[in-house]
């Protein structure tokens, strides 16, 4: 199994995978119960996996918005939008693209 960590170097927050790094804190904390980063998986589901909850869910996107400085598509923002954690990593790539 490919953990997202083994994608992007995750320790150098200013690196090309700064944004992977961040979804894989996040979601290490959020997941029900918490893990370690090493376990997230990119093919993991949010809710199956790793139990993550839709206030949480929110929250980390506000989170995201203020940390990285952009905004993200109103219509994108339910924990329903995303079935796995590389989905969530596509979409928030796709966010500071712009």
């Amino acid at each position: 199994m490919t953990s997202v960590n083994d994608v992007h170097d995750v320790s150098d927050p200013r690196a090309a995978g700064d944004v992977d790094a961040w979804v894989v804190r996040k979601l290490a904390v959020l997941s029900i119960p918490p893990r370690p980063p090493g376990e997230i998986t990119a093919q993991q589901s949010l809710t199956e996996d790793l139990g993550v909850d839709s206030l949480a869910f929110i929250e980390a996107l506000v989170s995201f918005e203020e940390e990285f400085g952009v905004r993200l598509d109103e219509d994108r923002l339910l924990l329903s939008s995303y079935a796995t954690v590389q989905d969530l990593i596509d979409h928030l790539h796709a966010g500071r693209a712009r």
